[in-house]
This record gives structure tokens, sequence and C-alpha cells, in this order.
């Protein structure tokens, strides 16, 4: 009898399912990184590059021995010897057998090309947008705006606001590109919103890596804000103002 009641019970017996919560990404840890599954030799030989890029390693001084070196690191000799080797054939090093391990005193220019280049395009970026958005705002501002269009730029306002408490930093960037976008639109000018655009979609890798430092930062927040109101109340001035705030503030932001 007792098999046969646990049978029925059994069978009438409903899972509950219970609703997962939704992950809050401002929550994590800020060091927290994906763990890493480079091989060892190539995890040591970019220690020792960023050693030599962010000058602790000055050209023409000498390393640690290699035993020294993977005692630091914990890892084997064999390891910190294949990391030098790769140093060594991308310039970066120079190995004096029977004397030691220099920094090369000739850095590879085409690695310095790159990496200036690649600040280039960043910092060009950020000082494009910060002139177009101020240009773009002071026009939106000095434009007579419909009752639909100041409904539309608070409620993108307002999405930016809850793309915070969201926790979603891929959320927030778009939600923050967008409201400059509307600002853009409204505007009445296609080549701004052109260009407005165009910075944008090159900068929302760099914002995305700070997403954290910007969703948070209280006043980038009432810049925002501000931006919107000084529009709403046709205030040319306030607004060239905050749309230039806010662009230099983005692009000042730490990592």
């Amino acid at each position: 009898m007792a098999k046969r009641r646990k049978a029925r019970l059994r069978d009438r017996w409903t899972p509950v399912r219970r609703r997962r919560p939704r992950l809050n990404f401002w929550n994590l840890r800020a060091d927290l990184e994906p763990v890493s599954r480079r091989p060892l030799p190539g995890q040591v030989a970019d220690q020792i590059r960023k050693r030599i890029t962010s000058g602790q390693l000055r050209p023409g001084q000498r390393l640690e021995s290699s035993r020294k070196l993977a005692v630091e690191l914990q890892v084997s000799l064999p390891v910190v010897r294949e990391a030098i080797s790769a140093l060594s054939y991308l310039g970066m090093v120079e190995v004096r057998h029977g004397v030691g391990i220099f920094v090369a005193r000739r850095q590879p220019r085409a690695r310095v090309l790159r990496v200036s280049q690649r600040r280039a395009r960043r910092s060009e970026l950020h000082a494009l947008r910060a002139l177009v958005a101020a240009e773009t705002a002071a026009l939106a501002a000095s434009r007579k705006q419909s009752d639909s269009q100041r409904l539309d730029l608070h409620l993108a306002l307002e999405e930016r606001h809850r793309s915070v408490l969201a926790g979603e930093p891929d959320a927030f960037i778009r939600a923050d590109l967008e409201l400059h976008g509307f600002v853009a639109g409204i505007a009445g000018h296609p080549l701004h919103a052109s260009l407005e655009r165009m910075a944008g979609m090159g900068i929302r890798t760099d914002l995305a890596g700070r997403a954290r430092r910007l969703a948070f930062d209280d006043e980038l927040s009432e810049l925002h804000r501000a931006l919107v109101d000084s529009i709403d109340r046709s205030d040319v001035d306030a607004a060239r103002t905050a749309a230039r705030a806010i662009a230099v503030a983005e692009a000042a932001a730490p990592d």
C-alpha cells in the first residue's frame, strides 16, 4: 500500500518552476577577469613586454636572469627561455650569450607605429565627437521642437537611466549613443547627424570598455539631464556647453 501511495504522489507531483534572477553586471567584482587559456610562454612574454612599453624597463637596461624570472613568475625555466626567444624575434630584447638579456635600444618601428596610430584614432574620434556634439546640440536647441520630439527626447534620457538600473553594459552604451543620435536627428542637419553617428560607431568599443564607470558617474548623468533641459528651453549656449562637457568627460573617463 505504501509503495502504491508513493507512486500516486509521484505522478501528481508538479515541479515548481522558479524564475531565475536576472544577472546584474554592475554588481560583479571589477577585478574578475576571464581565465586565460593562452600558453604560458605567451603570457610571460606579455608581462615582460608590458614592462618595456610602460617604461619600467628602459632601452639598454639589463633584465634579470632567466632563472630569477622563472622564480618570480612561478614558471619553469624552459617557459621563460621560450618567452625570451619570442621577444628577441620581435626585436624587443637582445640576448648576449654569456652576458645577459638587454632591452633593445631600438624598438620595432612597425609596432610603435601601430600603437601610435591606434591612440591617434581614439583621441581624434573623441575630439571630433566633442566638436560635432557641441554644434549639433546648439542647432537642436535653436530649432523649435514639436511636443512629440520633446517627449521622445525625454524618453531617450529616461531609457539611458533605466539601462543603468538594469545593469546591462551593452544596453547602456546603446541607450547613451541613441540619445545623442536623437539630438543630432532633431537638429535638422544631415551632415551633423552623419558625423555624430560615425564618431559614435568609432568610439563604441572604447566606451563599452568603460561602461561601468560611465554608468555610475553622477556628474555625467547630470550633464545629460542638463543637455536635454537646455534643448527643451531652447538655450543654445547651455546646450553647446553641456554636449561638449559630456564628450570631454567620456573621453577622459579611466579604463
